[in-house]
């Protein structure tokens, strides 16, 4: 490697991603569900003393989709589109029998998470076991999660607006196992590249640049008087399995993640098999 490169690296590996904290505010909220009109109130209810602690009833406006406005994708997203909300929450498997099975979250949600711009909280379906208890206690551990949590400066800011005071924002950042080595193995087939130097190397920089990330977010949002506790978490592992080890360990009441990336017409990798699989936590879906 010649000097210059050295300095190069020298030098990116000192300029660190900061987060730069910013309010959020959700004048306006859109409750979407396959209910009559009466239940989708009653079922209102319970979704704000969910939320009472993070999301102001008296600040924000609240409007419901029920059962009798809409019958197709179409009218959904018509509705959306008409409403504009700052935040749709609404339940997996909506107009649809398919709750019972961990297979999807449905074709209303499908839709939805991609085409919208707007965050969307899923929560569990109404008829499943146990789902009315899960809504009587507002949120106290709220996780991120991120497979490259540095930079993820939207994700944090959501993540800690869920967050009420006195929780914990947990920042969880996975490193594949499986897509490390397929890389370690490659280096290893190079005869230009010091297989040894990569090995040690590789892996202790991807988790550093979470951890530095997560704690200059840590930073900003004690400065920013949230009074919430920050932890982060950066390891290595396989993804799926060992966030479902960190949520069932931290007691996590709402998962935050994203849902789509820019040059994808479907979920987001990660994000879809999360959201299938964990039926029992609300998910902040971005």
């Amino acid at each position: 490697m010649s000097t210059v490169d050295q300095f190069e690296s020298v030098f990116k590996a000192a300029a660190k991603s900061s987060y730069f904290h910013e309010s959020l505010s959700f004048g306006k909220i859109l409750l979407v569900t396959d209910l009559d009109e009466s239940e989708s109130k009653l079922y209102l209810h319970s979704v704000q003393q969910f939320f009472s602690t993070i999301l102001s009833k008296e600040n924000t406006k609240w409007e419901i989709l029920c059962k009798s406005n809409f019958g197709s994708v179409r009218d959904l997203l018509e509705n959306v589109e008409e409403i504009r909300p700052d935040l749709i929450i609404t339940y997996r498997n909506l107009r649809s029998e398919a709750w019972r099975w961990p297979y999807s979250l449905g074709e209303y949600l499908d839709v939805l998470t991609q085409v919208t711009t707007t965050p969307v909280c899923v929560l569990p379906h109404p008829d499943r076991e146990n789902s009315p208890d899960l809504l009587t206690q507002s949120p106290v551990n709220v996780m991120a999660v991120s497979g490259h949590m540095c930079g993820e400066g939207t994700l944090v800011k959501y993540a800690s607006a869920f967050t009420p005071k006195g929780g914990k924002l947990i920042l969880s950042h996975v490193e594949d196992k499986c897509t490390l080595d397929r890389f370690l193995d490659a280096i290893e087939k190079i005869p230009e590249l010091d297989s040894e130097v990569a090995r040690e190397n590789l892996l202790s920089r991807l988790l550093n640049d979470a951890k530095d990330f997560s704690e200059s977010a840590s930073i900003e949002l004690k400065k920013a008087g949230l009074e919430i506790e920050v932890e982060a978490v950066a390891q290595v592992g396989r993804r799926l399995e060992d966030y479902r080890k960190l949520i069932e360990q931290d007691h996590v009441d709402l998962l935050v993640m994203r849902a789509k990336e820019d040059d994808q017409m479907a979920m987001h990798g990660m994000a879809h098999p999360l959201a299938v699989e964990l039926r029992s936590v609300p998910i902040l879906l971005l």
